[in-house]
């Protein structure tokens, strides 16, 4: 009898949460989209389907936490590399937390597409206008963020968020001279990777790396919104550690509207709606994540 229960209590309860916990560390993620930033692709209200095996599903290094108080991944062999113009979650990288001495880069989950891959020399250049495909669309005068309010926080480039760069997206294994300049310009990328040592002016002080180089030991991604004029990406806050990456979005799986109400909140049209890979897509709207 309490061997019937037992076999009950794993067949009912025990195997399903464990297939589950797998499905969800090792496979799938399910995210919900919160704002415009990626419209027209993903609009609020979309339920997408992330898959983790594409690049590689991460787990965490329990050693390293109990050790340094440092959360860091691990992350096994994908099915797939990354593209530039994919489109994946990851969490947003809080590399304040670094410069502040504090233990985690992994911000809350966000969702972009790819602009910049490691080695890419990003550059945004749009005459008067967004381009989209060969097509113009216009933009309010002075709309554009600019200045030190843009990445790499350094007033004296005059980029705006369509005017912008070239900057160069750091790629593991390549080394950057560095410069008063650039030493600023990749001031938290220095710091993560030398564990969050200090960069400063003071003499003697030891940084990890020499001062004339430093050999980049990870890969990093510029991300965009496609909602180009309305998205909190790269342009604000820099690079996105390859660590950092969850998975790609594959398709939608459910999709309601926030600003209606009962059935016709629901899009039917965009259940199980493929999400592409392809070049970026200026969109106007509102408001920004």
């Amino acid at each position: 009898m309490i061997l019937k229960i037992l076999k009950s209590i794993f067949l009912t309860i025990l195997l399903p949460l464990f297939i589950a916990i797998i499905l969800r560390v090792f496979f799938l993620e399910i995210y919900k989209i919160p704002s415009s930033s990626m419209e027209p692709t993903l609009l609020p209200g979309d339920i997408i389907l992330v898959s983790k095996m594409s690049y590689g599903a991460r787990f965490l290094r329990l050693g390293r936490l109990l050790n340094i108080n440092r959360r860091e991944y691990l992350r096994l062999p994908g099915w797939n590399r990354i593209r530039k113009g994919d489109v994946f979650v990851f969490n947003w990288p809080k590399y304040s937390s670094v410069i502040d001495s504090a233990s985690d880069i992994y911000g809350s989950a966000v969702v972009k597409r790819c602009y910049g891959m490691p080695g890419d020399s990003v550059v945004i250049k749009n005459e008067k206008s967004g381009i989209s495909n060969g097509r113009s669309m216009s933009v309010e005068p002075g709309y554009n963020d600019y200045g030190d309010v843009l990445f790499p926080h350094d007033s004296s480039l005059k980029w705006t968020i369509d005017n912008y760069g070239p900057l160069f997206v750091p790629e593991k294994g390549k080394s950057l001279n560095l410069s008063e300049k650039n030493e600023q310009w990749y001031k938290e990328v220095l710091l993560f990777e030398n564990n969050k040592d200090r960069i400063t002016d003071s003499p003697g002080k030891k940084t990890g790396y020499t001062r004339t180089q430093h050999i980049f030991t990870d890969n990093y991604y510029f991300m965009t919104g496609d909602n180009f004029y309305n998205s909190q990406d790269s342009r604000y806050w820099g690079f996105v550690p390859e660590g950092n990456i969850i998975g790609k979005a594959v398709f939608v799986l459910f999709s309601s509207d926030p600003q209606k109400s009962g059935f016709s909140k629901i899009r039917w049209n965009r259940f199980f709606h493929k999400i592409e890979t392809h070049s970026i897509e200026f969109h106007k709207s509102t408001d920004k994540q």
